[in-house]
């Protein structure tokens, strides 16, 4: 587990998140309130959504109205994240967390069932404390020698 978590507030822009995230080299950024309670979680993935090029639902018209091909919901949800300016608009939630005494195979077993590459790890009182990668994981496994 790594101790110094670099986290982020829910106001912060999507712009100061991606220079942060630049600047310290890492791929994933927990969200918290102001108790270091986790409330969300931003990947590269989702810095990458942001910035996608968006593709318009084909539809016809017919009969005077607009008949959708596509799924709009999902053309709503891509738009969403593709217009999004603080984290809050971005982050990942709810966000699958470890407790601090959490076992390896624990950590195994959450991070392959939600397939996810980190999961923020929390203390007694729930707030922000570390986060575990899957670099952590096979670390650890590596010490281990059962592979």
């Amino acid at each position: 587990m790594t101790k110094k978590v670099i986290a982020v507030e829910e106001n912060e822009s999507i712009k100061d998140l991606f220079k942060l995230m630049d600047k310290h080299g890492i791929l994933g950024v927990p969200v918290v309130d102001k108790k270091l309670h986790v409330v969300g979680i931003v990947t590269e993935g989702d810095l990458l959504a942001h910035f996608t090029t968006l593709k318009t639902p084909r539809s016809i018209n017919l009969l005077g109205g607009i008949v959708y091909l596509d799924n709009v919901e999902e053309f709503n949800k891509q738009f969403k994240v593709h217009c999004a300016e603080t984290v809050k608009e971005l982050m990942v939630k709810p966000v699958t967390v470890l407790m601090e005494d959490a076992p390896l195979q624990d950590t195994i077993n959450a991070i392959a069932k939600n397939h996810v590459n980190r999961l923020p790890v929390i203390d007694s009182k729930k707030r922000l404390v570390g986060i575990v990668t899957r670099s952590d994981v096979v670390h650890q496994l590596s010490k281990l020698k059962i592979v």
